[in-house]
């Protein structure tokens, strides 16, 4: 990141910086024209540079202006101007609390009082109940975007950075947006956050306060994103209250339909066991999917280490940890759990509505957080199994094993014969140096010295290979094996030109 103009659009100054972090820097500044401290958030070229993040981040920042709430950090302005050396530099102005973020607080003490905890996520769930009836979802709730006042307040900032990042096609590698300890499983499966999600996340931090450590982690982000969709979070210290144990659960639980559905009831909820009231009832549990089965020809591939066992006719899917990757369209039910999706087939004598039973689906589901960390060739076998195609690119990485799929696209519901692009691990390539010297082939006899001042026709094994093109002195193609003819210096090695000097005409 280039450094910052002291002034940003001849009104802020800035005086100190604040913090530095993925989106860009922070700083203390000083508003010339209203006379007034405020905070200034300068983003990072890597997204200012692209028009489609621009325009759909001044949308959302025009959203986010609109939110009033004494629990949410306000957003004064947002600004682009240019440096002095042409680069397009954009930045955000809001609200200076006076405190610090809660992942400050956290980094001296690990573990808050259980009270202390649910003042902070009933301000913080208030501050969403008024986000999610206008209509915006925050979709990067954390320690870092929470923010205490020295006055006891509470207050959530960066309200919709995370969705315009992640909606803008960033090209370089190895970058990640938002924070995978945080993520619902919904957006960690490719999904759309919706309120719920931020009710998720909201929980996520209430459980790092009570136990002093972050429920999932890991050397990679998409480990720690797979842990979301398929591990449940290690029980809460003994100490905490038991109404409090149950609050968090409810926040957690992978289906978004089973959680509180947006801040308000999360707010409610933490009101209710602040005055030692009964908790609301928890949503009834989804639908369990009808059993419907989808024909398979005779000659169709079978997926290795599948279940060829047919009770109804097809082929039944072979379990594994995290749910079934695909599934017809015909199967899918609304309300369905989040990261389950295990296609139901009917035992035997179950009674299958010939409607449905005799429906060709007209989609495939694919699920991205499904398919990788796994084994390329066991994906491709059941996506080609599903009636997709399949490409393949690779991706030199030491994170995973070789292998491994890192990455999928495209997602969701997918057309049958659509290709879907498997980007998987590669071992990293281990530079090879340069020989010292150059490699002398062995030859099977010498020749006598040429005396004659007119050099001899060439063996038929010097000739260049077909194609290659010999400049008069100019630099070779580097072939090896062929012998040049050194003038005045006997039998050379075409092997010299291996490093690219090739054979020019010698003398």
């Amino acid at each position: 990141m280039r450094p910052v103009r002291r002034v940003l659009a001849d009104r802020y100054e800035l005086t100190d910086l604040i913090a530095t972090g993925g989106m860009g820097q922070v700083w203390r500044a000083r508003d010339t024209r209203l006379g007034r401290e405020v905070a200034v958030k300068v983003l990072r070229s890597e997204y200012t540079g692209d028009e489609t993040f621009r325009t759909r981040f001044r949308t959302e920042a025009q959203l986010t202006g609109r939110l009033q709430h004494r629990n949410i950090a306000a957003l004064h302005d947002y600004g682009e101007v240019l440096s002095d050396d042409g680069e397009l530099c954009a930045f955000l102005v809001m609200e200076l609390v006076d405190g610090e973020p809660l992942s400050a607080l956290l980094a001296r003490e690990p573990r808050l009082a259980p009270e202390r905890v649910l003042d902070v996520v009933g301000q913080t769930a208030a501050a969403l109940a008024a986000a999610h009836a206008a209509g915006v979802v925050h979709r990067d709730v954390k320690p870092g975007n929470v923010l205490l006042g020295r006055d006891g307040s509470v207050k959530i900032t960066d309200f919709g950075i995370a969705w315009s990042a992640a909606s803008a096609p960033l090209t370089r590698t190895g970058q990640v947006v938002g924070t995978a300890s945080y993520l619902s499983p919904e957006q960690a499966g490719g999904g759309k956050a919706g309120p719920a999600s931020d009710v998720y996340a909201l929980g996520m931090v209430a459980w790092e306060c009570l136990a002093g450590r972050r429920a999932f982690d890991g050397e990679h982000p998409v480990q720690v994103a797979l842990r979301q969709l398929r591990d449940e979070p290690d029980p809460l210290p003994a100490d905490v209250p038991d109404p409090v144990r149950t609050l968090v659960a409810r926040a957690l639980v992978k289906d978004p339909a089973a959680r509180f559905p947006d801040g308000a009831a999360l707010h409610d909820a933490v009101e209710a066991v602040r005055a030692g009231r009964e908790l609301p009832p928890a949503p009834a549990p989804a639908t369990t999917p009808l059993p419907v089965t989808r024909p398979v020809p005779a000659d169709a591939p079978v997926p290795a280490g599948a279940d060829t066992r047919s009770p109804v006719g097809g082929a039944a899917p072979h379990p594994r940890r995290g749910g079934r990757l695909l599934a017809g369209a015909a199967t899918l039910v609304a309300g369905a759990a989040i990261g389950v999706g295990v296609l139901q087939v009917a035992g035997p004598g179950a009674d299958v509505p010939a409607t449905v039973a005799e429906a060709e689906p007209t989609a495939v589901e694919v699920r991205w957080a499904d398919l990788v960390g796994r084994s390329a060739d066991d994906v491709e076998t059941e996506l080609v199994a599903a009636g997709l195609r399949v490409q393949r690119t690779t991706e030199a990485t030491a994170d995973v094993a070789a292998g491994t799929v890192t990455a999928v696209g495209p997602v969701g519901r997918l057309a049958p014969a659509e290709v879907v692009t498997l980007t998987v691990a590669a071992a990293p390539a281990t530079p090879t140096p340069d020989p010292a010297e150059p490699t002398v082939l062995p030859q099977a006899s010498e020749p006598a010295p040429q005396t004659s001042a007119e050099p001899p026709a060439p063996p038929a094994s010097s000739a260049p290979a077909p194609g290659t093109t010999w400049g008069p002195g100019g630099p070779g193609n580097g072939n090896a094996g062929g012998q040049g003819n050194g003038n005045g210096q006997g039998n050379g090695n075409g092997n010299a030109g291996g490093n690219g000097n090739g054979r020019g005409r010698a003398g």
